[in-house]
């Protein structure tokens, strides 16, 4: 019922999608950008989950063959409109559950502030998955909400670090989500503040998710920023990239994978 609100809540909260047109570029999605942008320029993205559209349309410029999707008609209205009918650039209102696309279709896929969102993202994973190419790109950011800092008091934050460590000790097992009820906001004033947030997402479960799906960790990150070398630096050491405030993860997909009929392996 939660993710129902929530699915109506980005289809027709305009206030939410006006305010997402605002995020300065350099600050939330540099590092995101950046990551995507070394694609051969006839090489295809995929950006899941891509609200007004601003890092397709970034990518598009620079000539790269870009699809977005999101499950709100509203963003994509809006990334249409600001792509200026770019030739590279390609939006498509559909759910991160089911990617119109088929196996293969692309080179790099990767989604950016949108897992906590969904109340199943593995099982959004394993779709991404499934269109990426053999030996392909998978890149992965949102905030990090077993960090300290996302809890509301001490005993939170402790609760926070308890589970996290925990996890940390079971890293070869499989490990899940747990689930919060979602504050709507409808004037659109608490736009990243995760308030809408139903999944509390971690780098551990989202990197054992992927490890178990084929594909090697080749970056993993608790920093979204990119002007900083000194915290980039530090929150690419072990301890820090689990316990920060952001999960940064690119994985490669192993050259050879089997299909299940469901989700490749």
């Amino acid at each position: 019922m939660d993710e129902e609100k929530l699915q109506k809540y980005y289809k027709s909260c305009n206030e939410y999608f006006n305010k997402l047109q605002e995020e300065e570029f350099e600050t939330r999605f540099l590092k995101y950008y950046k990551s995507l942008s070394s694609v051969k320029k006839n090489k295809w993205i995929l950006d899941v989950g891509c609200g007004v559209g601003q890092v397709v349309i970034k990518l598009a410029k620079d000539g790269l063959e870009s699809v977005g999707i999101d499950v709100s008609p509203i963003a994509i209205k809006l990334a249409v409109e600001s792509a200026k009918k770019n030739p590279h650039a390609f939006f498509v209102v559909a759910s991160g559950y089911h990617l119109p696309f088929k196996q293969e279709a692309f080179e790099v896929d990767c989604c950016l502030d949108v897992l906590e969102h969904l109340k199943y993202p593995e099982l959004c994973l394993s779709e991404m998955l499934r269109v990426i190419k053999k030996d392909g790109k998978i890149v992965v950011a949102s905030p990090n909400l077993l960090c300290p800092v996302y809890a509301d008091g001490f005993k939170r934050g402790a609760s926070n670090l308890k589970n996290l460590f925990s996890k940390i000790i079971r890293v070869n097992k499989k490990v899940g989500f747990e689930h919060i009820k979602p504050r709507l906001d409808w004037s659109g004033k608490e736009v990243g503040r995760d308030h809408d947030a139903i999944t509390i997402i971690d780098p551990i479960t989202i990197k054992n998710i992927l490890e178990r799906r084929k594909v090697k960790i080749v970056y993993q990150s608790s920093y979204l920023g990119s002007r900083r070398k000194i915290l980039e630096m530090l929150s690419t050491l072990p301890l820090f990239r689990s316990v920060g405030g952001g999960i940064f993860l690119v994985g490669k997909l192993a050259k050879t994978r089997v299909y299940t009929g469901e989700e490749w392996l």
